[in-house]
Parts: C-alpha cells; sequence; structure tokens
C-alpha cells in the first residue's frame, strides 16, 4: 500500500473512531435527558464523523460493502438521535422538522443495499472458490487418469501378450519393474510419503530430486533447517511449490529453478524462482493454478506473491506467519 492511501486508512479508521465515540455519547445524553443541544451537536458530529469516513480507501468485494453499509447505518442512528433532539428541543415543534427523516430515511436505505451487496459479493466469492477447488481437482483426477490409461495400463497390456510369448518373462519383468516406479511417482503426487516421515524439507529436496530425474530441470534446492509445522501447513506450502514447479516446466519452459526456504523476522519465506519466459502477458489463467495457490495461502493466512524475476522468469515467494520461529 502507498503512503498516501496508508494515511488515508489511518484517517478514516480515526474519523470511525471518533464517530463510535460520539454516537456513544449522544445515546448516554439521549438517555439522561441533561442537555437537548448537546445531543443535537453530538449526534451531528458523529454522523458527519461516519460520512467523512467514507471517503477513506474501501477494501475489495464484500468487505468493501459491508464496511459502507456499517458506516451508513451508523451516520443514520446518528441523524436520528439529532432530528430527535431538535424536535424535542424546539419550543412550539414544528412539523417541517419530520422532513429532516426523508435523508435518514435514505441513509438507512443505502446501508441497506451496501449490506445486501455485500451479502451477495459473499455468496459470488464462495462461489468462485468453489468452482475453483472443484476444478483443482477435476484437472488432478483427470492428469492421473491420462497418467494411468497412457503409462500403467499400457504396459500391463504389454505385459499380458509378453507372458503369453515364450521367453518374454524376462522383458515383462523389467516393464512391471518400471510400472511400480511409476506408481509411486503418482502416489507421490497425491500425498508424498516423506511429507510425513520426514517433514518439508526432504519432502521439498524430493520434489526438485524428481522434478531433476523426470523433467531434467536443473532444480535446486536451499531448504536446510527448516522447523517443523502443522501437518495442514506443510502439505499447503508443500502443494504451492509443486504447482510453481509445474508452472516452470509446462509453461514457463524454463531450464533452471531455484528452491529457497527459510526463517524470514516472524514469517517463513518460500521462493521459487525460475529463469523461464515470465508471467504471460495476458495474465495468468486458470490452467496455471494460481487460484488453487492463493486459496492454499489464504487459508494459512499467508501472503502470496506471484511476479516476473528480474528481466527474465518468474518468482512465487510465501510469507508464511509462524508463531515463535
Amino acid at each position: 500500500m502507498r503512503r498516501g492511501e496508508r494515511a488515508a486508512g489511518l484517517a478514516a479508521l480515526a474519523l470511525t473512531g471518533a464517530g463510535a465515540v460520539l454516537l456513544a455519547a449522544a445515546i448516554l445524553l439521549e438517555l439522561g435527558g441533561i442537555s437537548l443541544q448537546a445531543e443535537l451537536w453530538t449526534a451531528a458530529g458523529a454522523g458527519a464523523a461516519f460520512l467523512l469516513a467514507l471517503a477513506g480507501p474501501a477494501a475489495t468485494g464484500a468487505r468493501r460493502f459491508a464496511g459502507r453499509g456499517r458506516l451508513l447505518a451508523a451516520a443514520g442512528i446518528s441523524a436520528l438521535i439529532a432530528v430527535a433532539a431538535l424536535w424535542q428541543g424546539s419550543v412550539r415543534p414544528d412539523p417541517e422538522v419530520l422532513l429532516l427523516l426523508i435523508p435518514v430515511a435514505l441513509l438507512f436505505a443505502t446501508a441497506g443495499l451496501a449490506l445486501r451487496e455485500a451479502a451477495v459479493e459473499r455468496r459470488r466469492a464462495w462461489i468462485d472458490q468453489a468452482r475453483w477447488r472443484l476444478d483443482g481437482a477435476e484437472a488432478e483426477r483427470r492428469r492421473w487418469a491420462r497418467d494411468l490409461h497412457d503409462d500403467t495400463l499400457q504396459a500391463l497390456a504389454a505385459v499380458q501378450v509378453l507372458l503369453a510369448t515364450p521367453g518374454g518373462a524376462e522383458a515383462a519383468r523389467e516393464i512391471v519393474g518400471g510400472q511400480i516406479q511409476s506408481l509411486r511417482r503418482i502416489i507421490a503426487q497425491m500425498r508424498p510419503l516423506a511429507l510425513d516421515a520426514l517433514g518439508l524439507a526432504a519432502a521439498l529436496e524430493d520434489l526438485a530430486r524428481h522434478a531433476r530425474d523426470r523433467d531434467g530441470l536443473d532444480v535446486e534446492a536451499a531448504v536446510d533447517g527448516l522447523p517443523r509445522l502443522p501437518a495442514a501447513a506443510e502439505s499447503a506450502v508443500y502443494r504451492i511449490v509443486q504447482e510453481a514447479l509445474t508452472n516452470a516446466v509446462r509453461h514457463a519452459g524454463a531450464a533452471r529453478v531455484r528452491i529457497e526456504a527459510g526463517p524470514r523476522g516472524p514469517d517463513l519465506r518460500v521462493v521459487v524462482r525460475d529463469d523461464g519466459c515470465g508471467p504471460p502477458a495476458g495474465g495468468f489463467t486458470a490452467g496455471h493454478g494460481l487460484h488453487g495457490m492463493r486459496e492454499r495461502a489464504e487459508l494459512l493466512g499467508a501472503q502470496l506473491h506471484v511476479a516476473a524475476a528480474g528481466s527474465r522468469g518468474t518468482e512465487v515467494r510465501l510469507d508464511l506467519p509462524v508463531p515463535g520461529i
């Protein structure tokens, strides 16, 4: 966030706090019947503070509409108290004062619309996340089905033919040995055994070794000294690095990749940097798995950054808060 936006955000937060204090004071003055004049100006000041806070930088999506809805509702309550104090303080109540209830009603109506829009945005975000999860799961199933069909089933068919041929047992044994390795690779993609047995560092080194052997990629893993994390966190970090490696091979055409992981202040920083063609000009698509990576990061309360790595390549950086690291 730029310095100007940060200052505007702090100003909006201060105005919201001041409005809340003034509104609470106006309510106490109303309940105590102490001073209608003080109640009028306190409520008016609260409403003005809430409306000025609306000019601050807004969040995105549902949070934006929900925040505006709450500020408008608070401004409406403040205005209602001010109108009530003005009515009660008149020596001869003027019916025209009641016309001030029209903007009060508009404030409440606008607040209701904003809160309704926030609910719609939350629903839309939930649907998008569910779609990303389903798309990711379906892509995984398609890849496993393709691997099993194109590799394992074809090899088993060849074994069947060889076993029916005199002297074909040795060739069949070699094919079976190769398929054992292939199935181990598929199982590792589904759930790496090293992650449960040895931890994240060993699993990332194993992932790098498989990328070197399978794809001919020059992968360097600098992950020594990683602390053990909760199982869900280790799994999410592993999947993010795995997806970044897949993108480096499939989309970026990279020849070299470096994986770094280690403490950085209160966070665990994980970086995957390749020397490929860099981020696509038209932005990332669903095929890059970026939605799934961001979703995993959000579930961990982590920050994920994907950007160009200098003049060439892509850098995926994950900053994961780890208490006591």
